[in-house]
């Protein structure tokens, strides 16, 4: 997700470029990423958005869409149909088993995004809950999200071994600060105009599923600051290793400086 005059959030979101660095954030492995900015018009546009991964499963197609007056968000499962992510894959018929959420509204933004293994069904429940329960309570601080963490479990035993990163992130427009908790490697990244982007978030190994409340008890909470003119960037490791694990050739923070200044850093240019 990108925010203009907030700051970035950043989930790696699993894309893979086959020949060559894209012109923007849609390339070609599966791809969850929201883009905001305070000053992007779109008054068509929901102010809320949820993508389920199991939805969108055709190769080669990229999905973007806005999200209220100053998002964006993009999905897809990528191209690469023999690309080696495709072992951790559960089901042929569901290849994509990522998800995200975004909501926009005048007084605060929150973006989420899930990068599932072994089946989409963590990803899924766990972000749809944390969406509906957006759209009716706002965080107010950091122990205030992690205890909605708690509360996204399922409670009843799981039926597939789906396990999922979950990375989660609230900014206040008036004071111009945020807050965000993440299991797993996905990125969370500030895209400030004439500056290096910055990963705000510390990534790990670990993984969430939706009926065991541990593994949600103890994600790593991080706190930030952004300034007028800002992107927020929430993506899943497709970013950062669309050449999968291989992330000296995949989209460098380089890359994303020049396609968020190259977009004029308007969120949805910045995706599609």
């Amino acid at each position: 997700m990108c925010t203009r005059r907030t700051s970035g959030f950043g989930s790696n979101t699993s894309m893979r470029i086959v020949t060559r660095r894209p012109s923007s954030l849609g390339v070609s492995r599966k791809t969850e990423a929201a883009v905001s900015r305070l000053n992007l018009m779109s008054p068509m546009a929901e102010n809320n958005l949820l993508l389920l991964g199991k939805d969108y499963p055709t190769y080669g197609v990229f999905d973007s869409f806005p999200v209220g007056e100053r998002s964006a968000a993009a999905i897809s499962v990528g191209s690469d149909v023999d690309s080696p992510s495709q072992r951790f894959k559960e089901d042929p018929l569901v290849p994509n088993e990522d998800a995200l959420s975004v909501v926009d509204t005048d007084d605060w933004a929150g973006f989420a995004v899930a990068d599932a293994h072994y089946g989409p069904e963590s990803s899924h429940m766990l972000v749809e809950r944390l969406h509906r329960i957006w759209l009716q309570i706002r965080p107010t601080d950091l122990q205030h999200f992690a205890q909605m963490f708690e509360f996204l479990r399922n409670g009843e035993p799981q039926l597939t071994r789906s396990e999922t990163t979950l990375l989660a992130v609230a900014y206040d427009r008036a004071s111009r600060t945020g807050f965000g908790l993440s299991i797993g490697d996905s990125s969370f990244v500030v895209v400030g105009q004439n500056q290096p982007p910055l990963t705000v978030n510390q990534r790990d190994m670990r993984f969430a599923n939706a009926d065991d409340r541990h593994s949600l008890a103890r994600p790593r909470g991080f706190e930030f600051r952004a300034e007028p003119g800002d992107l927020l960037l929430t993506f899943t490791d497709g970013i950062d290793e669309c050449h999968y694990r291989t992330p000296e050739t995949s989209i460098q923070p380089a890359d994303i400086a020049a396609v968020a200044s190259g977009a004029g850093y308007d969120p949805l240019a910045t995706v599609t």
